[in-house]
């Protein structure tokens, strides 16, 4: 596994956008869900509206003030459309790549409905060795472990609602770490560390809690 990397805002990622609010809530509708396990990788989720003889709406122009793909320095914000008066949702995500021009860690932070802090999903390789955990660190601060929580055919995610001092670590910082570990061709665990740029992150952070949750 090459894990030279370097932060990207390429938007093909292989994981499917608007998620975050989905698989943070226990109060998910389902259809949100089983769009999500649908999707093709990289694309976002879709679903056939059944036939109709009744007209279509019209669809809304596009939004002139869309923030969909500003760049907050290493952080890039994704947005979609609410109808209702035309708001959006967005959230912030952060692509690790490889040189081989291969994703090794995806950040996803975004609102989480019915909360008030927002919510982190960090997407890894799969291969990675499971009893060890995840940890994730701020700077030089102390590591903690993080809710590795499944691992599907995207990847193994770690989804957590963010706490307000890890929040604050995060916007006062400069670089956090991902860590995991992987098994080398003796079978031991190998320590991998991943670093996230945390530059852009508290401007980034803003736009998306002004979004609706």
């Amino acid at each position: 596994m090459d894990l030279a990397q370097r932060p990207s805002s390429l938007p093909g990622a292989s994981f499917a956008p608007w998620l975050l609010a989905a698989v943070l809530s226990l109060n998910a509708p389902a259809p949100a869900l089983a769009q999500a396990s649908q999707a093709a990788p990289g694309q976002a989720p879709t679903s056939q509206a059944p036939a109709s003889t009744t007209p279509a709406p019209k669809t809304a122009a596009p939004n002139p003030q869309s923030q969909d793909g500003k760049q907050f320095q290493d952080w890039t914000l994704h947005c979609k459309t609410i109808t209702e008066g035309q708001r959006e949702a967005c959230e912030m995500r952060q692509n690790i790549i490889n040189k081989k021009g291969e994703r090794v860690v995806l950040v996803i932070v975004g609102r989480v409905p019915h909360a008030e802090s927002p919510g982190m999903l960090i997407l890894m390789p799969l291969g990675i060795a499971l009893p060890p955990g995840a940890f994730l660190k701020v700077d030089d601060g102390e590591r903690q472990r993080v809710p590795l929580k499944i691992c599907e055919k995207e990847g193994c995610r770690v989804e957590m609602v963010l706490k307000s001092d890890l929040v604050a670590q995060l916007k006062a910082g400069t670089k956090a770490t991902v860590t995991f570990y992987v098994y080398n061709r003796e079978g031991k665990e190998q320590e991998v560390d991943i670093p996230i740029s945390l530059l852009g992150f508290s401007a980034a952070l803003a736009e998306v809690m002004k979004s609706p949750s």
